[in-house]
């Protein structure tokens, strides 16, 4: 655990400052005060934006990060392969459990306090399926695993930017609530940390075919 909170600590240090910021925010304002106030600051360029950065926390992503990285080492891709299986593993279950419903679904039952912008030409979803955020914590989970395995920790910063622009993303297409997504990078940066921490030790990933690629011969 020792190495991965070393190896993480560009990431983790300033994610550790802004979830309690946004733990600080939830305790102040309300869900609604939270959401109707990124709902009032959309303009062209974000509704144009958005909708092609959320998909860095997409599945595709999770599948096409992993085959990228088989060019770099086996073992890189398995870790994030691995972590992303596991961590959608986690929050299916609590996606299930606590059957929270999206925000279109939600002001449906009730009057808002003011009109509600969509972003055009986006799909916004209505169901039970809102708390925790699955794209955030597919873009905070590889965020953790692409810290821990590129040389140049400070890397760790632009991962991190990344996965909180993620994050926002599916706030302002009102996909998600700022419960939704805080919640989704707290499972992603806890469970993948456990994950690494004890999946990286294994004995098998040491041996040399691991340490090759497809772009390199494995040493013998």
């Amino acid at each position: 655990m020792q190495n991965i909170l070393k190896n993480t600590k560009t990431l983790l240090i300033p994610y550790l400052i802004i979830f309690v910021t946004a733990l600080t925010l939830k305790i102040i304002f309300t869900k609604e005060d939270i959401y109707f106030f990124i709902n009032g600051l959309h303009f062209q360029a974000g509704d144009i934006l958005f909708p092609y950065v959320t998909e860095l926390g997409s599945t595709i992503t999770a599948f096409v990060l992993p085959l990228l990285l088989l060019f770099v080492s086996y073992r890189k891709s398995l870790l994030l392969g691995s972590s992303y299986l596991f961590t959608l593993i986690i929050n299916v279950p609590l996606k299930n459990f606590f059957g929270a419903p999206r925000p279109k679904l939600y002001f449906d039952g009730i009057l808002p306090v003011r009109p509600i912008y969509y972003v055009p030409n986006v799909e916004v979803l209505s169901n039970h399926f809102s708390f925790p955020s699955g794209h955030t914590v597919c873009a905070f989970t590889g965020a953790v695993v692409l810290t821990y395995i590129t040389p140049n920790k400070k890397f760790g910063y632009l991962y991190l930017l990344l996965a909180l622009l993620v994050a926002y993303s599916r706030m302002y297409m009102s996909q998600h609530f700022f419960e939704d997504v805080t919640a989704g990078s707290f499972v992603a940066v806890l469970f993948t940390t456990l994950w690494l921490s004890w999946f990286d030790t294994r004995p098998f990933i040491q041996k040399p075919f691991w340490q090759g690629s497809l772009s390199r011969k494995t040493a013998k």
